[in-house]
């Protein structure tokens, strides 16, 4: 008989009650996880509404809705199966694993969240490369192996957030209102052979961890609460059109449709990694996206390619990475309190899932602001990506673009 199973992590780590969109999605990693035959709770409030098994073994998808619930730390039950035949002998009791999971108040409704606004003045900067903070550690245990030389372009140079707080009063003296961080979460990618990291944070390992050269959540959540007391608002880089190549993930997808891959790809996901010519790559051709009579092969090449080999392409159309995707930006902005969100590639993944994500957003914090990157610089092309645009039949409820044809004149 199978024991208890055991339980890796759970994401998001902790949820907050009172959202308008009441259900809660779960991944839950742990070997042979798949295998729970049921997940209870005695949580008031809490209802488990069901569990989804993907192709990997190692996954499980509980969906739970917590309308009713107040702030406290529940109990989770994952009961395994019991072998067929003995379901009432006594040495065949169903074995279960608890698991405590913690259910928080939010801070403010959503309405109260202010997001950036055409009165800002944005300052980017790459946090690697800006400065760093005083008990700055240059070797952080437990990720792949890294060097931080700050006489070498495309290494590490061990900038931090604290060292980005500790400026604070600097970007007061500019006259900035607001700051716009490249991605701060873990990007566990090593050194290559030919002396590049990706020290810019764009190949994402876990979407709910600061990565450790940075600092901690915690450190985040302070920069933010010390930015908030100046006057400065903060911008939050994410990318949902891909993810770093060492997400666990990438080893171990949880379903075959969770990237997107060639049809030999598809079969035997296992060998991009020792063949990465097998890969599709982007065409970096963005017309073909809002090009009525755009051939079916160059949307797909678009959309559907990945964006570097070591970057692998996210399915927006799989609706549980959708809605794990659309759970994180909320849970970004509740746990450290940004005031707004920059989306990488916003193109490049698909239109109809992303437009989702912010209409779900805008309901929730209809005062909030995203910008997506279209990197395209006609101007009718801009102007189609925005929120009730004339120009396009369906809505992206984007409220942002980047002016990149401002930029080109």
């Amino acid at each position: 008989m199978k024991g208890a199973v055991k339980i890796d992590r759970i994401e998001p780590t902790d949820w907050y009650v009172g959202m308008k969109n009441p259900s809660v999605q779960l991944m839950v990693y742990g070997a042979g996880v798949r295998d729970t035959e049921s997940v209870s709770t005695d949580y008031p409030g809490v209802v488990i509404d069901s569990l989804v098994r993907l192709d990997s073994p190692n996954y499980l998808l509980v969906y739970m809705n917590v309308k009713d619930a107040q702030p406290g730390t529940m109990t989770l039950q994952f009961n395994v199966k019991r072998p067929k035949g003995k379901q009432h002998s006594t040495s065949s009791k169903a074995q279960s694993t608890k698991v405590s999971y913690q259910l928080k108040s939010r801070e403010m409704s959503g309405d109260k969240r202010m997001g950036f606004t055409n009165a800002d003045v944005l300052y980017m900067l790459m946090p690697d490369r800006f400065a760093q903070g005083a008990g700055h550690n240059p070797k952080v245990k437990g990720l792949r192996p890294y060097v931080e030389d700050r006489t070498k372009p495309s290494l590490r140079h061990g900038g931090d957030l604290n060292g980005i707080r500790e400026h604070l009063d600097y970007f007061k003296a500019l006259g900035v209102t607001a700051l716009w961080l490249t991605p701060v979460l873990e990007n566990d990618s090593p050194d290559d052979a030919n002396g590049f990291s990706t020290y810019h944070g764009y190949a994402t390992t876990n979407y709910y961890r600061v990565d450790p050269r940075f600092g901690t959540n915690d450190d985040y959540r302070r920069l933010c609460d010390e930015a908030h007391q100046k006057g400065l608002k903060v911008v939050m880089d994410m990318i949902f059109n891909h993810s770093g190549l060492e997400h666990p993930w990438t080893s171990d997808l949880p379903s075959r449709d969770w990237l997107n891959l060639s049809e030999e790809l598809s079969a035997n996901p296992s060998l991009f990694t020792l063949n990465p010519s097998l890969l599709n790559l982007t065409s970096y051709k963005l017309t073909p996206v809002v090009d009525p009579y755009a051939s079916k092969i160059d949307l797909k090449e678009t959309t559907e390619g990945w964006f570097v080999p070591t970057m692998p392409d996210l399915n927006q159309h799989n609706p549980h990475l959708m809605r794990y995707l659309i759970q994180n930006s909320k849970w970004w902005i509740e746990t450290v309190g940004i005031d707004g969100i920059r989306m990488d590639t916003y193109p490049y993944a698909f239109a109809d899932a992303m437009a989702q994500w912010m209409k779900e957003l805008n309901e929730e914090y209809p005062n909030f602001n995203t910008v997506g990157e279209t990197w395209v610089t006609e101007p009718a092309y801009t102007a189609l990506w925005q929120k009730d645009s004339k120009l396009s039949k369906a809505n992206s409820y984007l409220k942002t673009v980047m002016d990149f044809s401002f930029f080109d004149k």
